[in-house]
């Protein structure tokens, strides 16, 4: 009974010690910004369009204490709507290491990191069901750490030896970060919250001399770990210490703002099985959702919507025809 007591008490005091660690005070963020809204959603082709954000420097740490890290620097822009956060980054590196896939560490090759928490709460340090860590190689159309997303749902584009460096643009999907089984509307609860964001960067310049080894002389991250602490910014800690990430919001989100003008007649309204426009010619109809997701498109004056679920849309035509009907 003794060494019952014993083990259970041992197990209090190193769950105690957990809560602890778990709920450490956090570090008030270095970086604040709201993410804009993607209208129109940008195209991901390696030019940011000017839905993105303002463009986003992020600080460089030194920790092998080699000098020359002036080759590496980042900026990025984001915004979001609500199937996809899109980032643009954009990186200074004048030796290009790559990791190559199953041959070392990749985390210690050129490589760009996004951190987000869809539940921060300014307690918790330690990382949630809605915390993930992404990773995105240098010349890799991919992404080694994918959250809860399959990488299929991820869209790149990638110049692993652009001009002095290299960009890469990447539509990375709420899902990743959402709880295991949400839809991406669900990410509509979360845009009057506060989110821990966080960015950051790695630079190897094979400084071994060894190109299966990847040596990660300079980091860079957004926000900084502890300002006030030099010994706390030789490296970035958001790998394991989420009271590190900076803090975003989601500006409101309302594709359907513009498309309010009604300039387009359609019947019945509301539909119920079909809706039929009134369209000459060869003219391509989108129907959006009230989110502003596309949920259909068709060249047909009239439109199969019995799959659609009740509720208000908007149809567009490709010569900018609008019109908002309902599906009973």
């Amino acid at each position: 009974m003794k060494k019952q007591l014993l083990n259970l008490s041992f197990v209090a005091v190193a769950l105690a010690l957990y809560a602890v660690s778990a709920v450490a005070a956090p570090i008030a963020p270095v970086n604040t910004m709201e993410i804009p809204a993607a209208i129109p959603a940008p195209a991901i082709d390696g030019v940011a369009e000017g839905v993105y954000s303002d463009v986003q420097s992020m600080n460089v740490f030194n920790p092998t204490g080699l000098e020359g890290d002036a080759d590496f620097t980042s900026v990025f822009q984001v915004c979001w709507d609500p199937t996809y956060l899109y980032l643009y980054a954009e990186i200074t590196d004048d030796v290009e290491h790559d990791y190559n896939w199953g041959v070392g560490n990749a985390w210690e090759f050129d490589n760009f990191e996004v951190f987000l928490m869809l539940d921060t709460n300014t307690v918790t340090t330690a990382y949630s069901g809605t915390t993930v860590q992404l990773r995105i190689c240098r010349a890799l159309d991919s992404v080694e750490t994918n959250g809860r997303a399959p990488k299929t749902d991820y869209v790149y584009y990638m110049e692993g030896a652009a001009a002095g460096g290299w960009l890469f643009e990447v539509a990375i999907p709420w899902t990743a970060v959402l709880a295991e089984g949400a839809l991406p509307e669900d990410m509509g609860d979360y845009v009057a919250t506060v989110l821990g964001f966080d960015v950051g960067g790695a630079d190897s310049d094979n400084t071994d001399g060894d190109a299966a080894v990847g040596n990660r002389d300079v980091q860079a991250a957004w926000d900084d770990d502890d300002p006030s602490d030099e010994a706390d910014r030789t490296e970035d800690l958001a790998w394991n210490n989420t009271s590190v990430f900076g803090f975003v919001t989601l500006a409101e989100y309302n594709a359907l703002e513009d498309m309010t003008q009604s300039s387009l007649n359609a019947y019945p309204n509301p539909a119920t099985d079909e809706i039929t426009f009134d369209v000459e010619g060869n003219v391509e109809i989108e129907i959006y959702s009230i989110t502003g997701s596309l949920v259909m498109t068709s060249t047909n004056a009239t439109v199969d919507v019995s799959s659609l679920s009740s509720g208000v849309y908007m149809a567009k035509t490709s010569n900018n025809q609008t019109v908002k009907f309902m599906v009973k």
